[in-house]
């Protein structure tokens, strides 16, 4: 407990600090919204801790490793990608600063909300208008939805998953000035889950390839070399951690599908290995939806999903087609980014708990290329607004100098 009140104590005043800096070059309108942002973290946080006492948590399992040393007194024993990586962490946090499992989980949702406000500055930045959701402001309803807080909220892949996404498309944002940000970004994102960093360089390099918006010729060729660079070297830790090698490619739909059943076993699971690819893809991005909620937290989600749902719905036109086309460099990223993360968890969604878990570190990209879609909608009607107003502006002078020329005329008859 000592561990846990001196640590929040010391990540107070650095998250303090660092709102402070936030918050000055901010719209008066927007200041509230990372603080508010800190509180309802820190609620979802408390949250799942109570969740953890009373369910099986992996976060409990990560401590535990860190805190029996088993792999020996070493720190560097323990570095390897995936799992290895949160064990790899977690165990300097234990062995040599003393952190209770309290603590140890204090920090873990502390990366997990610098990912949140990494997105809120992301975000904010690359609108140029607020789009409404019901009459709310959607930026503010994407950043406070429960699920994405509450999975990122504890020692384990998730809010370490979650801060790497936040750097690397923070960097994005602004490629030529933050390109350190989107490669440590990178760096985490690689450490956790190879296979989807791969994902996500892929998605960059066709982003930024087809994208003439934003990004300069020399600008584009660095991001493609760098993500050819990161092809090399990651490739041989995705065919590991997925199995896959050069002889047993042909087995991995087999492999995927026995993982599918199994999964599907799972008090909250539901067996999709007969689904098509479609119903495989809303199952993982749509549900649950209140009929097969598994429990309370299914039920709080369902709400979320039908969030999602409702967002989805409005890009589902040929207008988003086109806007997708012409779109910048960073939502293509976005969007093939998820499309990528998608296709590959979908095929083990089989877990309605694991879903809901694996989809919360990507469903902010979704959210953020919907948004750009409905802001550049908000801009040509603003922009309508604005040339109607101007045409009966000019329509209104032209009848007032017409009305001062016969108010003229009739003075010299």
């Amino acid at each position: 407990m000592i561990s846990f009140i001196f640590l929040l104590i010391i990540l107070g005043f650095i998250t303090a600090y660092g709102l402070s800096i936030l918050s000055a070059g901010l719209e008066d309108s927007d200041r509230k919204i990372p603080i508010y942002l800190v509180f309802w973290h820190a609620l979802l946080a408390a949250a799942y801790f109570g969740y953890a006492i009373f369910n099986r948590s992996d976060s409990r399992y990560y401590y535990y490793k860190a805190s029996s040393a088993f792999l020996g007194p070493n720190w560097f024993d323990y570095y390897g990608v995936s799992t290895t990586f949160i064990d790899f962490l977690t165990f300097p946090l234990v062995q040599y600063f003393g952190l209770s499992y309290e603590a140890a989980m204090l920090f873990y949702a502390w990366l997990g909300l610098i990912g949140f406000l990494l997105f809120f500055i992301t975000l904010k930045e690359n609108l140029v208008t607020r789009p409404t959701f019901f009459g709310y402001d959607l930026l503010t309803i994407i950043l406070f939805l429960p699920n994405l807080h509450f999975w990122s909220s504890s020692i384990g892949k998730g809010s370490i998953a979650f801060l790497g996404f936040g750097l690397f498309f923070y960097g994005l944002s602004k490629f030529g000035q933050r390109w350190l940000w989107a490669l440590l970004g990178g760096v985490i994102i690689y450490h956790v889950r190879p296979h989807i960093l791969f994902i996500t360089l892929i998605a960059s390099a066709l982003g930024y390839l087809f994208s003439s918006s934003n990004v300069g010729t020399w600008g584009r060729v660095a991001i493609v070399l760098i993500s050819l660079i990161g092809f090399y070297f990651i490739a041989a830790d995705v065919l590991a951690l997925t199995g896959i090698d050069e002889e047993a490619i042909l087995q991995e739909s087999t492999t995927l599908s026995r993982r599918a059943f199994e999964l599907s076993k799972a008090t909250s699971g539901v067996n999709i290995s007969g689904y098509s690819f479609p119903l495989k893809l809303f199952t993982f991005w749509f549900r649950p939806l209140f009929f097969d909620a598994p429990g309370a937290l299914g039920i709080i989600v369902s709400f979320e999903n039908v969030i999602y749902l409702l967002l989805f719905l409005k890009i589902v036109n040929p207008a988003f087609i086109f806007y997708m086309l012409r779109s910048d460099a960073i939502i293509k990223t976005s969007a093939i980014t998820f499309l990528g993360v998608s296709f590959a968890l979908a095929q083990l969604s089989g877990n309605l708990g694991l879903a809901m878990r694996q989809k919360s570190q990507v469903m902010i990209l979704l959210m953020f290329v919907i948004l750009k879609f409905l802001d550049e909608k908000q801009q040509k009607i603003v922009a309508e607004e604005q040339r109607r107003k101007e045409v009966l502006a000019t329509q209104l002078e032209q009848i007032k100098a017409s009305r001062a020329r016969e108010v003229s005329r009739r003075t010299l008859n």
